[in-house]
């Protein structure tokens, strides 16, 4: 308990999630601590054994980094390898936190489908009470999630917005951040990275780190003047159901980037039809998405390509500054490939 309720400047957030890779080299500096709790035949057992077997904590907790570089991480791992846990293990894990000096938690998760929610309901209360920050995601195609939809706490869900990394932001809503689902490149066990699916879950971590960041500004910003600044930085303030509808930023596949006949291009090309098993003929590499199922990007396979890249131009990517949209022709990632080459 020590490393936790040491009272400094530093912002702490804890993660509530399947863990962490605590040998990560992008994360492992930030790691302050953790603790993991588990239900077994009725009984909530808690042990230091945290490291993550799935890699959803690691990634999110790569994503709060990226937002505020010197956060510090204290991870609970309150969920199983397929992602599951029992609601009393929820609940036990943010009551441990009351009597933290941990100000800021994410909880990239949903309860959806339970008889009753009232006991997690007030145990986020006691934490908002003191003064805390529960910032959680609104589950994957749902409308109403708990604790995303508690007033007492901020719910995240995604949208495609017209702005790469903005958000929308309303205090009054139930749900008061829409954030831009965009996905960017995240660490995974192992030591490795990669490319996550859009997710509401990584998008509650974008909005911890930024929220973290804030703090580190304001140590002592209350949550309502927190509620104003994270308005003030939305680019919008209002929206409706209407608007889910509506996906106004198009992909662009920068098709007049390049010329066919130019050297980079054919050599990246080389690249992605030995890593994808492409036939040289195939004329689809230069005319559909990469992750079109006849090329075979996918999310699980972005780091190997980018690994053999970095192989075959002698360069070295900040993974974690990639987005999809940089994956997503051959043009764009020539595009890619060319911006690290110049550096």
């Amino acid at each position: 308990m020590e490393n936790i309720c040491d009272m400094n400047n530093k912002v702490k957030v804890a993660v509530l999630d399947t863990g962490i890779d605590k040998e990560h080299d992008y994360l492992k500096d930030n790691l302050v601590g953790g603790i993991a709790f588990e239900c077994m035949h009725d009984y909530i057992f808690i042990s230091d054994k945290f490291d993550d077997e799935d890699g959803h904590g690691t990634a999110c907790a790569s994503i709060i980094k990226k937002e505020y570089e010197d956060v510090e991480l204290f991870v609970i791992k309150i969920l199983r390898k397929d992602g599951i846990t029992n609601i009393k293990v929820l609940e036990e894990a943010l009551r441990y936190l009351l009597d933290t000096n941990i100000r800021l938690i994410n909880l990239s998760l949903s309860v959806i489908g339970v008889e009753s929610v009232k006991g997690l309901f007030e145990v986020c209360y006691e934490l908002f009470r003191k003064g805390k920050i529960i910032v959680c995601s609104l589950a994957n195609d749902f409308d109403l999630s708990y604790p995303a939809m508690f007033n007492n706490v901020i719910g995240v869900r995604g949208l495609t917005l017209d702005v790469d990394d903005s958000f929308w932001y309303n205090k009054k809503y139930d749900v008061q951040c829409v954030m831009d689902s965009n996905s960017y490149i995240s660490c995974d066990i192992n030591n490795s990275y990669r490319l996550p699916p859009k997710c509401n879950s990584y998008l509650s971590a974008k909005l911890t780190g930024k929220i973290a960041k804030i703090l580190s500004e304001k140590p002592g910003i209350t949550i309502s003047d927190l509620n104003d600044k994270l308005e003030s930085l939305a680019i919008r303030n209002h929206w409706n159901s209407c608007d889910f509808d509506e996906c106004s930023r198009i992909v662009n596949f920068k098709l007049d980037l390049y010329d066919k006949e130019n050297d980079l291009l054919i050599k990246v090309a080389d690249v992605v039809r030995d890593c994808l098993n492409i036939e040289d003929n195939n004329e689809k590499l230069f005319k559909c998405s990469l992750f079109n199922k006849e090329i075979g990007l996918v999310y699980d396979n972005c780091f190997n390509l980018l690994k053999k890249l970095e192989y075959r131009f002698d360069v070295k990517f900040n993974y974690m500054d990639i987005s999809k949209y940089d994956l997503v022709s051959i043009y764009t990632l020539t595009e890619l490939v060319e911006r690290y080459k110049n550096l």
